[in-house]
């Protein structure tokens, strides 16, 4: 009886086993990593932090953002390199079970790969990088191959051949030569290379020991870092002056993070108040990203709504949900736990479609829902942007206003409320430089950037401007300049001026030598006068500084500085000591 089942059993799964096992799936390992990589799985929605020796399969997706890099490795010893701003999806990483034959294709939606075939290609073997607009089939050994953004595609070949194809043409592209296939075009003949970019690979980290399995009742692949600080300092507000002791856990799990504040303030005498609150939380993915916290430096779309809007040391919240390749949406509102302070009460959204590659349509809308219905504000508009080139931009851009102090766009003085903007923007990557210009005309009852770093501060005081008959209107010039040196140094300008309206200056200062040595000075004024003067009602200034006295104690200087119109300062500073555990 035994025998006859054990016979029944092999010969079911000689018939069986081999339905399943036609083939077998590949690997592809990450050897190395530099900067923001990401990892969608094909069983899964959610993009992951990418991890050195993580394998790679059919269907699974890999996201090389902004001055990040990747290497992928496979059992042959070939290789692919990604350069920064790159996405490569895997579609079939397979080998015949029978013929050993391996079969390898890829699909470059955006960016550059270096890519190494180890072995010579045998009948039946495949190694294609598609992209957009064409078909890179190789019979090569090295090879670059790049895709922009709107799907113009290139391909150098370094060793041996390559099969470029697209519209239903065909060209090989040999050793030393590269060809062009722009978009709705077949591939340009092709062309001796004139350069060879190099991939920009530091020296590999030292492979990572293996980690112990989890504890039992763990929650496998998450894991907690807790970074501990533990301050002591002086808190001085106008005349009031308090001793100030908090611990300020920082909690990271896997791609999440969070900063608590738990706060106690006391005059020597008593304890004046506890505060326990998160001061902020952040979530970064390629496709959705969240921000709790102060929120410094918001800007819908190109600025004529909000430029460089503060929540003034409130806590907000930004949302962001983005597909690269076609649109997103852009949020911001009111944290709900602000209820026991001053509430910000302002909601912002930018919704954007790219219905071709080049061509970006937006629309934008921010609103102040202030529980009082006379300092409701809100303004609506939409944006067309027209990518020249991979860095350059133009643009034009229209913003109405709908509500003023309440009052809504029925009457002709909101009505009359709108601006214009014709803009460029470029971004000089060997200078880390990203430079931008545009022309405004608006109404001199219309305010661009009316949402700044000034609006709820001046909302508080109720320094906001007050609902006005048109007169004539008004063009200007704004100027914006960001440059990183060395990763060293940052310097920001902005400048703005508009005929009939004094002028505006900002201006942002930054060092940071390492980790703990920082010094941060930020510089603006609103409707600059003349003469010029440095301190007035119109300027904010504030200083961060961070020094280390000890191997696990750093010093912490922060200064707010705001004037009155007479040029005197009142200051909000903080001093402070943090002990690193």
């Amino acid at each position: 009886m035994f025998k006859k089942l054990f016979i029944f059993l092999l010969l079911l799964m000689i018939l069986v086993v081999p339905i399943f096992a036609q083939t077998t799936q590949r690997v592809a390992i990450i050897t190395y990593l530099k900067g923001n990589v990401y990892v969608k799985k094909a069983e899964s929605e959610l993009w992951l932090p990418a991890k050195l020796k993580m394998e790679l399969s059919s269907g699974d997706k890999i996201w090389v953002q902004q001055n990040s890099q990747a290497i992928l490795e496979f059992s042959d010893r070939s290789t692919l390199k990604l350069a920064s701003n790159t996405q490569l999806d895997i579609l079939k990483l397979d080998r015949d079970k029978d013929t050993q034959k391996d079969v390898s294709i890829f699909k470059l939606l955006l960016g550059k790969v270096w890519a190494t075939v180890e072995k010579i290609l045998s009948a039946g073997e495949r190694v294609e990088i598609q992209t957009p607009t064409a078909v890179a089939g190789v019979r090569g050994t090295e090879w670059i191959q790049q895709v922009s953004e709107d799907g113009t595609t290139v391909v150098k070949t370094l060793k041996g051949v390559v099969s470029f194809s697209a519209k239903d043409v065909t060209v090989e592209v040999k050793e030393g030569f590269q060809s062009i296939a722009k978009p709705e075009n077949p591939p340009e003949n092709p062309t001796p290379i004139t350069e060879i970019e190099k991939f920009d690979e530091e020296e590999k980290p030292k492979e990572e020991k293996p980690t112990p399995p989890p504890q039992k009742g763990s929650s496998e692949g998450t894991k907690l870092a807790i970074n501990n600080n533990l301050d002591y300092g002086l808190y001085k507000k106008n005349d009031l002056m308090l001793a100030k002791f908090s611990f300020s856990p920082e909690l990271s799990f896997g791609i999440l993070k969070l900063g608590l504040d738990l706060s106690l303030y006391t005059d020597g005498e008593s304890i004046s108040y506890i505060q326990g609150k998160v001061r902020y939380g952040e979530l970064n993915l390629p496709w959705f990203g969240i921000k709790y916290g102060t929120i410094d430096n918001f800007t819908l779309g190109y600025g004529l709504i909000a430029n460089r809007y503060s929540t003034y040391d409130m806590d907000g919240i930004v949302l962001r949900l983005e597909d690269p390749k076609r649109g997103g949406i852009l949020t911001l509102f009111p944290s709900p736990f602000n209820k026991y302070e001053n509430l910000t009460s302002t909601y912002a959204l930018r919704a954007f479609y790219r219905p071709l590659n080049r061509l970006e349509i937006g629309i934008n809308g921010m609103m102040d829902m202030d529980v009082e219905e006379y300092k409701r504000q809100a303004i609506v508009g939409a944006d067309l942007s027209y990518f020249l080139t991979k860095n350059t931009v133009i643009y034009s851009s229209f913003a109405q206003r709908i509500i003023h102090d309440g009052t809504t766009i029925s009457d002709p003085r909101v009505l009359s409320e709108n601006g214009f903007a014709l803009g460029i923007q470029s971004n000089f990557n060997f200078l880390n430089t990203v430079f931008s210009a545009q022309l405004i005309n608006f109404s001199d009852n219309f305010y661009p950037g009316y949402f700044d770093a000034y609006y709820e501060k001046n909302k508080v005081i109720g320094a906001l401007p007050s609902l006005e008959e048109p007169v004539n209107r008004i063009f200007g010039l704004t100027i914006d300049l960001d440059t990183n040196i060395l990763n060293i140094a940052f310097l920001n300008i902005n400048y703005q001026s508009f005929n009939g309206m004094s002028p505006s200056l900002y201006g942002r200062f930054a060092i940071s030598l390492n980790e703990r040595l920082k010094l941060n000075l930020l510089y603006e004024q609103k409707e600059i006068k003349n003469p010029f003067t440095f301190f007035n009602e119109n300027t904010i200034m504030t200083l961060n500084m961070i020094y280390p006295l000890a191997q696990n104690v750093d010093a912490i200087l922060t200064i707010k500085r705001t004037f009155d119109s007479y040029g005197n300062p009142t200051d909000i500073y903080f001093v402070s000591t943090k002990l690193r555990l």
